[in-house]
């Protein structure tokens, strides 16, 4: 190593690639746990017991399990119990605050919270100015205040309960934990119960303990006096409840970064593999003098080995610090979509160990291949320089890989053509994942056939330079292969998402065309609204109807599904939803709806009687009024009346997302579109779209999640193409004799920089060529599993599609910008004589 430092530098780089996004991984991982974790424990600090209702029902979207409502007065009476030094009702809901420059104070899709004030408050805690003393006036946490470019004696205003306020900020607080991204204010405690209690029912009372009474001894006490329906739990058991909530609400992401990290780590692990491969090639001479003085062969495996474990120690250990700098990046990009992590960088044990752990083992199963074959040099076959493998090697590989890449395709297609949803799902990932295989074993083979085509334009435009870098590609059509195949992986799965981001926006177009009759859509984006706003907007002069999905869990057997409160009448003016039998207007009359599919899993046809928990009502006795085709438009496998939804939710949860409204016959649609935007005007977070705005925002936001894909495959991408600047790097080393003969015998610099140029292009756009086969198939075939979820409008992205091999040709010439430059340099005599 010492005497070959570059190439051991150059090993060792493609190491540190493998693991940094691994080691990001854990990185980030930790920190949005240790964030969440700040948060459940500071939210619960000063909380020795917490009461609530019994749990009823599962929650719905981003709300708590809903729970048998507990009466605000029911704070007294535990007030009353010996070692309770205070009790206050968790009066809690949306609050947004209007900065100075007069737009919300939001963080993305971050929620804005509004909680009752209390003077003896721990995870607040006043650090400036006083608390309020009516309605009018707030106290803002401090990470709020900063965002909003106000300050303690500002005036603004605070739309809370449907309404904007004006209000003086007349204090600063800090919150013990953190925030991933949340506003905070807090409000007079009496207006609190009216805007977040208006029924007088809470979910939960907090209640803090006496000095020396410890939780467990409070807890019993104020359990022995609960009436049914009310349970107690300690605040360490509910910070633990808060944390195990928290963190099954971040799996799917923590699992979507685990996996983007093994795809980098498969990337970087066909580029070690390429590396040693080469590494072994370049010094079989070195290796059969070792043989010839005595060397056993298990002796020279072991030397292979040995370097391979200093190296992966000394890559793993890079990737790490590498992989803290990306997790610092990754959490600016996960910041960018409103979650921001404020716990630093943690590096936990485990990291480190890891880190360590897949550097060396990555780098060791990279190294046997290579190791065994230098084992098996004969010490005078090896003087030669020749070292290609035969022929037949080659065909058996290609037979193999047709043979994967026929049963991966047989296997994809029984899945969308014999199963349907989950089922269908895994078995086209299982013959993905074989299709993948056969693909890389079959690739030395494919490279001929595809590199030839790839390549006759350039060596038609310039004879010498093209015919030249063609040769060289094909020369060793393994190292091609597994070059490409790094590069493969990511093109691969850029173009399978751009397939279902594209059929997503055409099924969205449709959707919206052919079920929304709505003239215009009230759209909050990520932000809820009250109920209330439908309400007002239906009053408007010029507006025929107008509804909204208040939505709520509805519990039938052991079953739990998230439902819609809506009004029939409304849904019927404003959706065009395909009824198979049944009245939908029969939801203004107490009945439900039911979709088809939960229709057939329940046995349900329109007049049967159906036993439910809707929300926080229980034992509800339903009759099924209409069964409609599954709808996308709807979302919803069951629709329940809107009164049914406003008793069963609690107050302050009684909120929309969106609004269709419907004018009436001959309406003015510019007066309507006024109206309506005067309207909204004072909630700031809810905007006036048509019908062509409604599916560009629907589009956005596909989009804009399309653009966190992109940029986590943008750094396998960046690995890969460091692997062809290896692999073009190591093999300047290995044709150093080559070059310097070449140079002898006319060529130029600016020539031998054009042909290693071509070769990097014609390996990335072969690369391109197999992963865009790979992810245009996998994207069709998972179109149609995802079929009935609504992806029902398949849309190929030929242009972006174009646009891949553009990329993937950029990314060659500046893979080839450093190899080509130092061959470009090197002394033609030295060259020349180089062994």
């Amino acid at each position: 190593m010492r005497g070959h430092l570059l190439r051991f530098l150059l090993t060792t780089l493609s190491v540190m690639l493998g693991v940094a996004f691994v080691a990001g991984t854990f990185v980030l991982s930790d920190s949005l746990k240790a964030t969440f974790d700040s948060i459940s424990e500071g939210s619960t600090l000063g909380t020795d017991v917490l009461v609530r209702g019994v749990e009823v029902n599962q929650g719905v979207a981003d709300q708590e399990d809903l729970r048998q409502p507990v009466p605000l007065t029911e704070a007294d009476q535990i007030a009353k119990v010996d070692g309770v030094a205070s009790a206050h009702p968790d009066l809690a809901g949306t609050a947004v605050l209007v900065g100075k420059d007069g737009t919300a104070v939001r963080n993305g899709g971050a929620p804005s919270f509004g909680f009752a004030y209390h003077e003896d408050g721990v995870a607040l805690k006043l650090v400036k100015g006083r608390a309020p003393e009516n309605k009018n006036e707030i106290v803002v946490e401090s990470k709020t205040l900063e965002k909003s470019g106000l300050g303690v004696g500002s005036q603004t205003k605070l739309v809370v309960a449907g309404s904007a306020l004006p209000v003086t900020i007349v204090g600063e607080q800090q919150f013990a934990g953190g925030q991933a991204g949340q506003t905070i204010v807090t409000v007079y405690e009496p207006a609190a119960r009216e805007w977040f209690a208006p029924d007088g029912m809470v979910q939960s009372i907090s209640v803090r303990a006496d000095d020396g009474v410890t939780q467990q001894e409070l807890r019993d006490r104020i359990a022995a006096t609960l009436p049914s329906g009310q349970q107690a739990i300690t605040g360490a058991a509910y910070t633990e409840e808060t944390k195990t909530s928290f963190a099954q609400g971040l799996g799917f992401l923590t699992t979507f970064l685990t996996v983007f990290a093994g795809i980098s780590l498969l990337v970087g692990l066909f580029i070690i593999f390429n590396t040693f491969s080469m590494l072994v090639a370049q010094r079989t001479r070195e290796l059969a003098l070792l043989r010839a003085v005595g060397a056993a062969r298990g002796q020279v495996i072991r030397v292979v080995l040995g370097e391979a474990v200093v190296i992966g120690l000394v890559g793993g250990a890079l990737g790490l610090l590498a992989g803290i700098g990306l997790a610092k990046g990754l959490q600016l990009l996960v910041g960018s979509f409103g979650l921001k992590i404020d716990s630093g960088l943690p590096v936990q044990t485990s990291t480190v160990v890891w880190s360590l752990a897949i550097g060396v083992g990555v780098t060791l199963v990279s190294a046997i291949l290579p190791a065994l074959r230098a084992g098996r040099i004969a010490p005078v076959a090896a003087m030669r320089d020749d070292v290609a493998l035969p022929e037949k090697s080659l065909r058996r590989r290609g037979l193999l890989g047709g043979v994967g890449l026929v049963i991966g395709v047989a296997v994809m297609v029984y899945g969308v053509t014999a199963l349907e949803g989950g089922d269908a799902a895994k078995v086209l990932g299982i013959g993905a994942f074989l299709t993948f295989i056969g693909m890389v074993v079959a690739a030395p083979l494919l490279s001929r056939p595809v590199l030839t085509v790839l390549g006759a334009p350039g060596a038609k435009l310039s004879r010498t330079v093209g015919k030249i870098a063609l040769d060289n590609t094909l020369r060793n059509p393994r190292r091609t292969a597994t070059t490409a195949i790094s590069l493969m992986i990511g093109l691969a799965l850029v173009s399978a998402f751009a397939v279902i981001a594209a059929t997503t926006n055409a099924s969205i177009d449709k959707l919206v065309d052919d079920q929304v009759k709505a003239d215009f859509v009230l759209s909050g984006g990520n932000s809820p609204f009250p109920n209330s706003v439908a309400d007002q907007a239906s009053q408007l002069d010029g507006v025929e109807a107008v509804v909204d999905q208040g939505l709520v869990p509805v519990k039938v057997g052991d079953a739990t599904v998230t439902g819609a409160g809506v009004s029939g009448a409304g849904l019927a003016a404003t959706v065009d939803l395909a009824i198979e039998s049944g009245d939908i207007t029969s939801l203004d009359q107490g009945k439900m709806a039911i979709s088809h599919s939960f229709a057939t899993d329940h046995d349900l046809q329109v007049g049967d009687q159906v036993k439910a928990t809707v929300g926080v009502s229980t034992d509800q006795d339903l009759t099924v009024g209409a069964i409609y085709t599954d709808s996308q438009a709807i979302g919803t496998p069951v629709l329940v009346p809107r009164e049914l939804y406003e008793k069963s939710v609690p107050a302050a949860q009684q909120v929309s997302f969106a609004a269709f409204v419907k004018t009436a016959p001959g309406a003015d649609l510019e007066q309507v579109r006024s109206e309506l935007t005067a309207l909204v005007k004072p909630q700031l977070v809810i905007s006036v779209q048509d019908r062509d705005e409604f599916k560009a925002a629907s589009r956005s936001q596909v989009n804009q999640l399309l653009g966190l894909l992109y940029g986590l495959l943008g750094l396998s991408v960046i690995i890969a193409a460091l692997g062809i600047i290896n692999t073009l790097a190591l093999s300047v080393f290995e044709r150093t004799r080559e070059i310097g003969l070449l140079r002898a015998v006319g060529m130029t610099r600016r020539q031998l920089r054009r042909t290693i140029g071509n070769e990097a292009v014609l390996t990335a756009l072969f690369g391109a060529v197999l992963g865009t086969a790979l992810g245009l198939t996998l994207g069709i075939l998972l179109q149609r599993v995802l079929a009935d979820q609504g992806l029902d409008v398949l849309a190929v992205p030929y242009v972006q599609v174009l646009l891949t091999f553009v990329l993937a040709g950029l990314v060659g010439l500046v893979a080839a910008l450093w190899p080509a430059w130092r061959a470009s340099k090197l002394d033609v005599i030295r060259a020349v004589t180089a062994e």
